[in-house]
């Protein structure tokens, strides 16, 4: 067992090297990115990785669809989370965290997450719809609307929620838990239910 262990962390090392060697990039030793086994890459020369990013057990990024990644300084993608660009840009920022098992995507539109954003595990943020229109179209051939999302600095999406195309979450903002957001929530407001509606606006501690 401490064999095989030993054999899979070199494997992860050596990937790891060969991407950077790929694509020019070399981090002083304090500064380097994290990896647990089992991270997955694709495209990673559309994939730009900041100082001290956290990569963990199970996460994949793909940069699928001639679409561009980049994460931040000390961003962190928990377990088994995916992040994929569909032809779009997704970008997240500077200490965000990402949960457990969160589905993030680009496509046209793109998604920008802002710095110190804390996402909890099994959020869906997915800038993109299907066309509903007309009933006499199947969806599944029907076409793609992305108008794109944006999160902002310092705001909390609790466990499940979702977000959809086009909406815009404000500064400092809170999401609760299984919330889906269908509309723009302004800065530090706190938004919960199906659909989010208004709770409260956080107050200032000092005035």
């Amino acid at each position: 067992m401490l064999k095989l262990r030993l054999k899979q962390k070199m494997k992860r090392a050596r990937d790891c090297f060969r991407m950077y060697i790929k694509k020019g990039v070399f981090y002083p030793i304090d500064c380097a990115p994290f990896f647990e086994s089992d991270v997955t890459f694709e495209f990673p020369d559309h994939i730009s990785i900041g100082s001290k990013v956290v990569f963990m057990k199970g996460c994949v990024v793909s940069a699928n669809g001639g679409g561009k990644i980049i994460l931040n300084d000390e961003a962190s993608i928990c377990r088994f989370s995916i992040i994929q660009a569909f032809g779009g840009i997704v970008e997240i920022g500077a200490r965000t965290s990402i949960g457990d098992f969160c589905n993030l995507y680009g496509f046209r539109g793109g998604l920008k997450i802002g710095d110190d954003v804390l996402m909890a595990s099994g959020c869906r943020v997915i800038p993109s719809s299907h066309d509903i229109e007309y009933s006499d179209d199947q969806i599944r051939t029907s076409g793609m609307t992305s108008k794109g999302i944006k999160i902002g600095d310092g705001s909390w999406l609790g466990s499940n929620v979702v977000v959809v195309d086009g909406v815009n979450i404000g500064r400092g903002a809170v999401i609760g838990a299984g919330a889906v957001v269908r509309k723009d929530v302004p800065d530090f407001a706190v938004y919960a239910g199906v659909p989010a509606k208004l709770i409260r606006m956080r107050s200032r501690k000092n005035i």
